[in-house]
């Protein structure tokens, strides 16, 4: 009795693999029947047909198609773009690129736009300043930045004493209302 359930778990087992490997089989690696009639296969005779699915149901994984389009040889033969062709069509790329990079740059001097192409970190080209007033303003505003930043500094000394974890987060409250 214990023989019986032994086999026929397995025989459930091997059932069960063999539908999951055919429903993840590439449709060329398939032989000898389709798929619909595989499954039926299997299902009907369990154990013959997991067998007959594994052991000749399978082709060789060299019939299965290319991984990448790369490795396909009809792929690289189909392009049909001679090179004259390929460099014309970067050439215009290039010169449209060329046509925008102008266009951003409208108004700022060459040592500015030579700054910003060689500095990729830069933001936009309009972000730098390209008068001396201009730069008088940012500065200003840094100024004014620091000094504002200076006065919350001295505001926030009475608020560190409550701050229970030096990272400005304050102890929960107590629900003593008095102290509010």
């Amino acid at each position: 009795m214990r023989w019986l359930i032994i086999g026929g778990i397995l025989a459930l087992v091997v059932t069960v693999y063999a539908l999951v490997d055919l429903t993840v089989t590439d449709d060329r690696r398939i032989r000898r029947l389709n798929r619909v009639l595989w499954v039926v296969l299997i299902v009907v005779v369990p154990v013959f047909g997991s067998i007959g699915w594994l052991a000749w149901g399978k082709g060789p994984r060299s019939s299965a198609r290319p991984f990448a389009p790369d490795d396909d040889p009809s792929f690289t033969s189909s392009s049909g773009v001679s090179d004259e062709e390929a460099d014309r069509r970067i050439a215009e790329l290039e010169a449209q690129l060329a046509a925008l990079d102008d266009e951003d740059f409208a108004g700022v001097p060459e040592a500015e736009r030579a700054a910003a192409a060689d500095d990729p970190t830069s933001g936009e080209p309009d972000a730098t300043p390209t008068s001396v007033s201009d730069a008088e303003t940012a500065a200003g505003a840094r100024d004014a930045a620091a000094g504002a930043a200076d006065v919350e500094a001295d505001g926030d000394d009475a608020a560190a004493e409550d701050d229970t974890d030096g990272q400005e987060h304050r102890a929960p409250d107590d629900g003593d209302s008095a102290r509010a």
